[in-house]
């Protein structure tokens, strides 16, 4: 059984969400926050309640790309922005980013181990690539970080039950490039993520072993390409999906079986009647986290950590779980249902177990190599094959 889908993408897809529908009458003064971000965490129902509460209006630029919002600090007033660790990195080596001080985030006793820390549990695997417990701080005493984890996920392998047959709900990476699902195969169509995927794949099934996949060589990256392109020679490849509705069309139509997806995808795919699941990756989970960090060039600072602690009270995080994320911080348990909380968080009757399950298992993190632009240019090549 799977997540009922009522509970998911309730006014998730609030892209174009703009400070006027959130406002105040014009005669009120209330302080302006500007929000870089994307669709599923630019909501309504977090927006809306965040204005209730701190009587601050958001002003918001949605993009997918985090790049691209990255980028915007550059050209436009921000004073939040949403990014990964690898992204945070990044920024702050642009000097995009100013520190975030733990000491003025309420609740950050309550931020789950495996972000904190960067494990699970003491002796749990720490995951190659850009964990963010061993990344986000910014000092040897860990007294600042880089961004504020908000929301995070373990990413898998889905597929249809009714096609594939799976011994207790587990399949390796190494099955998206099984003989048997030719012409049946999804892979992310985006350059660093669906070079990850694919190493993942090959190292499961003995065909190669990079030093470090999340951050691999020229010479290893060309050894991917190589192996992809020939797969796409024997048409194995049904699609490179890119984005989140493309995908559901392809699994609901069972033109694809199997995919390195998306929960959300499977949620709502399972919605339609079709018998797909979330896949226990043999290998370990693929593992992100998405939270804010700070614009250098805020002027508005107080207000930024307005909506940092928003986030750690734990309300926007309740919101993300309804739409199958995990939230970072603890306080979300005020907010949801008894039941979407056995059902999220301790996995009753969710493909893939309990949370606690899921983050002794991360294998890597999702992570922004070094050389992506040798990654895009040698991508755009498999595509173009």
């Amino acid at each position: 059984m799977l997540i009922k889908r009522r509970h998911v993408f309730a006014g998730s897809l609030a892209s174009s969400l703009a400070a006027p529908m959130l406002g105040r009458p014009a005669f009120a003064e209330t302080k302006q926050i500007n929000l870089a971000g994307a669709s599923y965490d630019m909501r309504d129902a977090i927006l809306g309640e965040f204005v209730k509460r701190t009587n601050i209006t958001p002003k918001t630029f949605v993009s997918p790309s985090t790049q691209a919002r990255v980028d915007r600090i550059r050209t436009a007033p921000v004073d939040c922005i949403l990014l990964d660790a690898p992204f945070a990195a990044y920024a702050n080596s642009e000097s995009l980013l100013q520190p975030i001080e733990i000491a003025k985030l309420k609740n950050w006793d309550k931020m789950h181990p495996l972000l904190k820390n960067g494990q699970a549990a003491p002796g749990a695997p720490l995951g190659v690539g850009a964990n963010p417990g061993r990344m986000m701080y910014t000092d040897e005493s860990k007294t600042k970080i880089t961004f504020m984890p908000a929301f995070f996920q373990m990413d898998s392998v889905g597929y249809n039950a009714g096609k594939i047959q799976t011994e207790n709900n587990s399949l390796s990476w190494g099955d998206l490039f099984n003989p048997k699902y030719r012409g049946k195969v999804a892979m992310y169509g985006i350059d660093w993520l669906g070079m990850l995927n694919a190493a993942m794949g090959m190292q499961a099934l003995g065909l190669f072993k990079p030093v470090d996949m999340s951050n691999m060589t020229e010479k290893e990256v060309d050894t991917v390409i190589a192996f992809l392109k020939e797969k796409k020679k024997e048409c194995h490849f049904r699609a490179m999906w890119k984005a989140y509705g493309e995908l559901v069309n392809l699994m609901a139509s069972e033109e694809v079986w199997i995919a390195d997806a998306w929960w959300p995808v499977i949620v709502e795919v399972a919605g339609k009647g079709i018998p797909v699941h979330y896949a226990v990756a043999k290998e370990g989970y693929r593992a992100w986290c998405n939270g804010y960090g700070i614009a250098a060039t805020t002027k508005n600072l107080d207000v930024a950590y307005e909506w940092l602690n928003y986030w750690m009270d734990g309300y926007p995080g309740a919101q993300q779980s309804k739409i199958g994320y995990f939230s970072t911080s603890g306080g979300y348990d005020k907010y949801l249902e008894p039941e979407l909380i056995k059902q999220v968080y301790g996995g009753e009757g969710r493909d893939g177990g309990s949370l606690a399950d899921r983050a002794m298992r991360v294998y890597v993190w999702n992570t922004r190599p070094k050389n992506l632009e040798y990654y895009t240019e040698k991508w755009n090549e498999f595509l173009a094959a």
